[in-house]
């Protein structure tokens, strides 16, 4: 985790909690607000100022005079003892204070086990380990004492109480990859214990609970035994199950050969349309396309989700068949169509379950536009919205519709059709496309100042996005000290306090875990946000401030205070990609929206299609750069290099630039869907307006990819000038 992360990050404990004016305390100039002072001495901790740090922790608990404070002193400095190396001193302190003043007793415990491991006080470590681990109340860290209390116990020669301590433990645990650890813990243990029983009980954990794991690069060898005997003794039943579990996590392979192992009547009559319709996916997965319709066909007609969901997946395999290799459009004109609409439309009855009405009407909806329908797909759109208020699945068919009829230059046409989609999608993003080519329409239908108004409202946007960069063509963008700010959005109550008080002690894995623990929330979400940036989990914590603020990504963001919207925005640490941009000549915001998109700031992210690090860079790609990028011959580990991944990265955009005239548009479109297609684009349509050829790209990703990152660059610019 970089210090910025940390910084920025404990910035928001300070948000989060209520402040004061200044005061003189004393010799040392401190403030009433004791939360931005014991802000001020962590940060003073981190760069090794530790007498500063204490002089100021020292005035707060003097002033203060109440145990939460005493209990927050202690508790930073007892860690930054830890971190330290300083164990012993570590110890004491923690042995000394209580932490139940501000709800962290359990966590108190903890770290105190973890610095008498550390200092050899083994038996004092496994009473304080213990102590944490029982703890009476919630604990989102129970599953970390559990562990650590086996560890110290087998290491005390306690094997038989490690092995119950884990299975205890084994019910804390809530992700595959916590019940994998867990297990493999129990499972080592068990073959050191000669403890057969543990060893099949986790790994029976293993297999129904993380059904991929057993069989990962990373698993032990003893553990893939272990597992493979486990499964010989599943039950009918339980071997389904995990057949299931298997397919649904992309293990067709496996799963499908577990459930074609027995016998459909062995299985749970409850369970066995589900199981089979897991079966019939998993063959499909497999292009096992046959056995998968007859499998499909044999799901039982009981009135189940699985039998609705089983009759549209054979709908779905006669659309398949029907449209071809070629992928050709479904016309619902097309007398071919004619009983599979027929089935898509019973499905659609209020009888069946929501998911499969919603994706029937979708299907319907896809096959109205193809064939030029529009009024009948604006109908099924307007059924998915009333099953699933905001469902975006009909937009981009319906959008087509309209567009084509504005390249026709029908343009009233096309602007009541605009009209029409806008009264489904009411979200920024979408809302603000629809009136911009509404304007456009309008415009050239003469309504000159209906247009002209409209062009002013988008030109507003803060920060800017695509559709205020068209529209400032037309009419001028507003003043840049315009912004009507949104009230902070902190929330500082009860049912935070153990968050906020992990968060102002700057232990970001206990927040985050804390947090992760409460009912869905804004305040929630503020501080999930704040504890994954600081530890450098970017993506996370970005899906976490959208959430709580949907505005931030849109051209309504600007009325975010900048603090929160940083969360979203990560920078590289040291500025390197600002001397990347400057090297060839780029905007440094554009390189960092690119990043943004592309990355999420991760250097080891890698993409299906084989895309490598931070601006997710093709190998062949990078290649053909590398030699005249950086004079030497190209290696594969050159992608995973942050800086020279940002180098070429930035090469290759500025070759983009270059060839599609200097055109952000084009040449972020280039980027993304290749620089093939985006110039014959170009070639295709001469003459033709930057608006409406960016609207002629043919995927939508592309498209959506550009919207994104011009924003993003917008907003790099205003929050890191």
């Amino acid at each position: 985790m970089s210090r910025l992360s940390r910084r920025v990050a404990a910035a928001f404990s300070v948000l989060l909690l209520a402040g004061a004016a200044r005061a003189d305390l004393g010799k040392l100039q401190v403030s009433t607000d004791f939360d931005a002072e014991f802000a001020r001495a962590a940060d003073l901790l981190e760069e090794g100022k530790r007498g500063e740090a204490e002089a100021i922790l020292e005035a707060i608990r003097r002033e203060a005079e109440r145990p939460s404070w005493d209990a927050r002193v202690g508790l930073l400095l007892a860690t930054d003892d830890a971190r330290r190396g300083h164990d012993v001193e570590a110890e004491a302190r923690l042995k000394e204070l209580s932490a139940a003043p501000i709800g962290l007793e359990p966590y108190r415990l903890l770290l105190r086990a973890g610095s008498l491991e550390r200092a050899g006080s083994l038996p004092d470590a496994i009473a304080a380990a213990r102590a944490a681990f029982h703890w009476d109340g919630s604990f989102a860290f129970r599953l970390r004492a559990g562990m650590l209390l086996a560890e110290l116990l087998e290491r005390a020669g306690q094997r038989a109480e490690a092995l119950r301590v884990l299975a205890q433990t084994a019910a804390s645990a809530t992700t595959a990859a916590q019940v994998a650890d867990v297990a493999f813990e129990r499972i080592r243990l068990g073959i050191a214990a000669g403890d057969a029983d543990s060893v099949r009980l986790a790994a029976r954990d293993l297999l129904l609970k993380a059904p991929t794991l057993d069989a990962s690069r990373s698993t032990p060898a003893a553990v893939r035994k272990a597992a493979q005997e486990a499964e010989t003794r599943l039950t009918p039943a339980e071997r389904a199950e995990r057949g299931r579990l298997l397919i649904a996590a992309g293990d067709a392979h496996r799963g499908v050969a577990l459930l074609s192992r027995e016998r459909p009547a062995s299985w749970p009559p409850a369970d066995r349309g589900a199981l089979l319709l897991a079966l019939a996916r998993g063959q499909l997965a497999l292009k096992r396309d046959k056995e998968a319709e007859a499998t499909a066909a044999s799901v039982p007609d009981d009135g189940r989700p699985a039998a609705y969901e089983a009759r549209l997946f054979r709908c779905d395999r006669v659309l398949s068949r029907l449209r071809g290799k070629s992928g050709q459009t479904a016309d619902s004109d097309d007398p071919r169509f004619e009983p599979v609409r027929r089935s898509l439309e019973a499905l659609t009855e209020p009888e069946a379950p929501d998911a499969v009405r919603r994706d029937a009407h979708a299907r319907l909806l896809r096959m109205d536009a193809d064939g030029e329908h529009f009024d009948r797909a604006l109908e099924h759109a307007r059924a998915l919205n009333q099953i699933v208020p905001g469902a975006a699945e009909g937009f981009e068919p319906l959008w087509r519709l309209a567009w084509e009829r504005f390249a026709a230059g029908d343009f009233a046409a096309a602007r009541t059709r605009f009209e029409s989609i806008a009264t489904l999608y009411e979200d920024l993003p979408r809302f603000r496309r629809l009136t911009y080519w509404r304007a456009r329409c309008l415009s050239a239908e003469g309504h000159a100042k209906e247009a002209h108004q409209s062009f002013a409202q988008l030109a507003q946007g803060s920060p800017p996005d695509l559709y205020a960069r068209f529209a400032r063509t037309f009419a001028p963008g507003p003043p840049a000290s315009e912004r009507s700010v949104l009230a902070d959005p902190s929330t500082a109550t009860a049912a935070f306090a153990r968050v906020d008080e992990l968060l102002r002690l700057r232990l970001f894995e206990e927040a985050s875990a804390e947090a992760r623990a409460l009912a869905p929330s804004r305040g929630r979400d503020l501080r999930l946000a704040q504890s994954d940036f600081a530890l450098g989990r970017f993506l996370p914590a970005a899906a976490a401030i959208k959430r709580a603020l949907p505005e931030i990504g849109t051209a309504e963001e600007g009325r975010v205070p900048d603090a929160w919207r940083r969360l979203y925005y990560p920078i590289e640490e040291g500025g390197f990609l600002a001397a990347r941009a400057k090297e060839f000549d780029l905007d440094p915001g554009m390189l960092r929206g690119l990043v943004r998109q592309e990355s999420v700031f991760d250097a080891s992210a890698k993409s299906r299609a084989g895309a490598m690090g931070l601006t997710q860079l093709m190998p062949t790609t990078a290649k053909s750069l590398a030699k005249s990028v950086l004079r030497q011959r190209y290696r594969r580990a050159f992608l995973y290099d942050p800086g020279v991944n940002a180098q070429l990265g930035a090469a290759y955009l500025r070759r983009l630039l270059d060839q599609f005239g200097n055109s952000p548009v084009l040449a972020l479109a280039a980027y993304n869907g290749g620089p093939t297609r985006i110039a014959r684009l170009v070639r295709e349509n001469p003459g033709r307006p930057e608006d409406e050829l960016f609207e002629s790209i043919p995927l939508y990703e592309t498209r959506d990819y550009v919207r994104r990152v011009l924003l993003y660059a917008e907003s790099y610019r205003e929050l890191y000038p």
